[in-house]
């Protein structure tokens, strides 16, 4: 246990301090964490990357992506907001409405960094990790996606209070769902993108 936490604190390290720039860091930690877990357990199931059914890897998709879209952005995320006297601050993005060019650019980006990079990390690292971690705990896979769902949204303290509840709320969302599912990352990967596309394109046209 105390070699697989220390992993965990250095992976995580890599993929919070900015060592590189935004979108190469995240993916290139992601192949660092999946590989160890590659040395691990020799199973590409374990790393999330076996071949799964187009049918299944859409249905999860769609799932996470109606569940995020169609209830947290629009009732808990301004409920948060109300709660906690903030809003989440996606300053940190640049000027994004009205600007094309830079919101196309952060898509671009978002999918690479986010969509892949922090799927590689957070959830064929991570929830791997913390699944190990609960050993035979009964229903290990509650604890885990909290665990994952805190430890994601902490490392988005750029966004405030009210991004880190959410987008902590969302990571345990993601954590249940990449383990539920079998650990079928390409599901994800696709909702992540989509996700943060939608996310994207609110900022640009002025909607949030």
């Amino acid at each position: 246990m105390p070699i697989r936490l220390l992993l965990v604190a250095c992976v995580l390290a890599l993929a919070y301090f900015p060592w590189l720039p935004f979108p190469w860091r995240m993916p290139l930690v992601g192949l660092l964490g999946i590989t160890f877990v590659w040395m691990e357990m020799r199973s590409p199931s374990s790393c999330g990357l076996q071949r799964r059914s187009l049918g299944q890897t859409l249905a999860w998709m769609a799932l996470v992506v109606g569940i995020v879209v169609g209830l947290v952005d629009p009732l808990i995320q301004p409920l948060v907001d109300h709660l906690t006297d903030t809003k989440a601050d996606y300053s940190g993005y640049g000027p994004l409405l009205g600007n094309l060019p830079a919101a196309m650019t952060l898509v671009a980006g978002a999918w690479l960094s986010a969509a892949i990079g922090e799927e590689l990390v957070f959830r064929a690292f991570l929830m791997h990790q913390l699944h190990a971690l609960f050993g035979e705990v009964p229903g290990r896979i509650y604890p885990a996606s909290l665990m994952g769902g805190l430890v994601f949204g902490l490392m988005h303290a750029n966004q405030g209070l009210s991004g880190i509840v959410v987008t902590g709320l969302v990571g345990a969302l993601f954590g249940f769902a990449y383990l539920r599912s079998g650990r079928n990352l390409w599901s994800l990967v696709l909702a992540h993108g989509l996700i943060d596309t939608w996310g994207v394109a609110t900022l640009y046209l002025g909607w949030y």
